[in-house]
């Protein structure tokens, strides 16, 4: 292939953009600290820097220490938080988890909204209010900057492929949404989320690959291979709750699959609870409380879901082979023990250990990776490393 030596304009541009990149990864920073790290002489970075601040996206902070050698204090700068906000919606299917963030990826407003049995119509209504009210309490220069959406589902040139949880009635997010608030719309798949959020907020920051394993009604997987985002030629990658563990075959010879998620899905263990037991509407609470109580029946049922995920971990380390885990799964964050016994397995199994963490935070993982996504389309840094201060674990 032929390389071709960049414009005038675009080596501008990218320069323009790796200044951008090191305010925010670096905050507070200088321009002398910026010309150090980008190797870019003083005068080319001043050029650039006067740029952003005319567009407004950096803030000066005041002066900062004179090196060893003296001279003049420089002044810090930082990502204007005042500049204007992003918006991310994870639309479960119990609840809608809202979160507001300022421009440099901090934590404005984070809500959690009851759309349990709400038709796709109900729920758009419900985010239009919630803008509606954002905008009211919002004192930024700008505003509404971009909205990320967090799917259940298989997304493919940002369009929803497949929602097996909420009926989409053929609404599209992306033209509703960019119509009415005239901002860039992004569609991502929730476990690809959730990578993003070990990778850019959480512990995966120093890893190359990793893959984090989504286990709420279904089991999905996200994937980032050399740090960035795998989703396959189709949106399909990642799919692994549709794995299939075994045929089953009835008394007239037909096969029926039995998939991953069928019988390791969170969704799946309250199922084989309330089969057991004769029960029925149970949740992720009853589960925890049987638990607790130390229930003969659900010792059984976990016993066989910690086996069924470290299988899943095993057969995806021997095709991808990452880094490390990662697992979502709000279930497991209950009940720490889970892990454990997962990792046993796992241990079993590959005749070694390997790295298999839980995602903490994880009602926020999906918003906050929806946050990483939105903040590089708006800041046009897609593609650019984005560093985001990490969330306590009690927020």
């Amino acid at each position: 292939m032929v390389q071709r030596s960049m414009t005038r304009n675009q080596l501008h541009d990218q320069n323009l953009k790796f200044v951008l990149q090191q305010v925010f990864n670096n905050h507070p920073t200088s321009r002398i600290e910026i010309s150090h790290r980008l190797h870019l002489n003083k005068s080319t970075v001043s050029s650039l820097y006067n740029t952003l601040m005319a567009k407004g996206y950096l803030k000066e902070l005041g002066y900062g220490d004179a090196s060893t050698a003296g001279g003049c204090k420089p002044t810090l700068v930082a990502i204007n938080q005042d500049y204007g906000y992003t918006l991310t919606f994870d639309l479960g299917y119990r609840h809608l988890h809202a979160l507001a963030t300022t421009l440099n990826g901090k934590v404005w407003k984070y809500d959690r909204v009851q759309t349990r049995d709400q038709s796709i119509h109900e729920m758009v209504t419900q985010i239009k209010k919630y803008i509606g009210n954002v905008q009211a309490e919002d004192e930024s220069a700008h505003g509404l900057l971009g909205i990320c959406f967090s799917i259940h589902g298989i997304i493919c040139d940002n369009q929803i492929q497949t929602s097996p949880f909420i009926n989409m009635e053929d609404v599209d997010l992306v033209k509703i949404f960019s119509t009415a608030y005239h901002v860039p719309v992004v569609l991502e798949n929730e476990a690809n989320l959730s990578a993003i959020y070990e990778r850019d907020f959480n512990g995966a920051r120093e890893l190359n690959s990793t893959v984090t394993i989504s286990i709420h009604r279904g089991i999905g997987a996200g994937i980032i291979l050399h740090r960035s985002l795998f989703r396959g030629e189709h949106g399909d990658a990642g799919e692994i709750g549709q794995t299939v563990t075994r045929l089953e075959i009835d008394g007239e010879g037909q096969a029926t699959p039995v998939r991953a998620e069928d019988i390791s899905s969170e969704d799946a263990i309250i199922h084989q609870v309330e089969e057991q037991k004769g029960l029925h509407d149970l949740g992720r609470e009853d589960i925890v409380r049987l638990y607790r109580q130390h229930d003969t029946d659900l010792a059984v049922i976990l016993q066989r879901f910690t086996i069924a995920i470290s299988s899943l971990l095993y057969n995806t380390m021997r095709t991808l082979d990452p880094d490390a885990f990662f697992i979502n799964s709000p279930l497991i964050e209950e009940l720490p023990e889970l892990l454990e016994q997962i990792r046993a397995g796992y241990r079993r199994l590959a005749h070694q250990d390997f790295p298999i963490e839980l995602t903490t935070n994880a009602r926020l993982a999906t918003v906050l990776g929806g946050c990483s996504v939105i903040t590089h389309q708006v800041l046009g840094l897609n593609g650019y490393a984005l560093k985001f201060e990490r969330i306590p674990e009690k927020f």
